[in-house]
């Protein structure tokens, strides 16, 4: 392996696409972001660094079966619950009727943030590419730090 850069493995793993993601139940997604997080606890390979990276590339391949194809601009969509668990932990404050109430998305604190980086932006990732195959649910996924 190459250093700088670490993989993630999720077999059997079919990503629901934007359109579900929208309709899902807070509770569900948070589910959904639970489970990937803890596969990628167990798969991230090397572990991650003790700070995150400040700028990185994604590649993301998905394998599915072909009724569960999803169009090109679906297929990005797709991966926000996994680039929502390669960042730090996030607080952030969840209402329950009137009351407010503090909470924590747990991630795997391998990138400072998923926000673009392209040209002049200054969030983490410089480059997101989404590959969708033919084949048995898998999501492969590859981080490379960049200087």
């Amino acid at each position: 392996m190459a250093e700088g850069v670490w993989t993630l493995q999720f077999d059997d793993m079919l990503l629901p696409g934007p359109n579900q993601l929208m309709r899902m139940h807070a509770q569900r997604y948070r589910m959904l972001r639970d489970e990937l997080r803890m596969i990628g606890l167990a798969k991230l390979t090397p572990k991650a660094p003790p700070e995150p990276i400040e700028r990185c590339r994604i590649e993301v391949d998905m394998w599915r079966p072909k009724r569960n194809l999803l169009d090109a601009d679906a297929k990005f969509g797709a991966v926000k619950p996994l680039l929502d668990v390669l960042q730090p932990d996030r607080t952030y404050t969840r209402k329950m009727g009137t009351r407010s109430l503090p909470d924590v998305t747990p991630g795997l604190g391998l990138i400072r943030d998923d926000r673009d980086g392209e040209g002049d932006l200054t969030g983490c990732i410089t480059t997101l590419t989404v590959r969708q195959h033919l084949g048995a649910a898998r999501v492969d996924v590859t981080v490379t730090a960049l200087s």
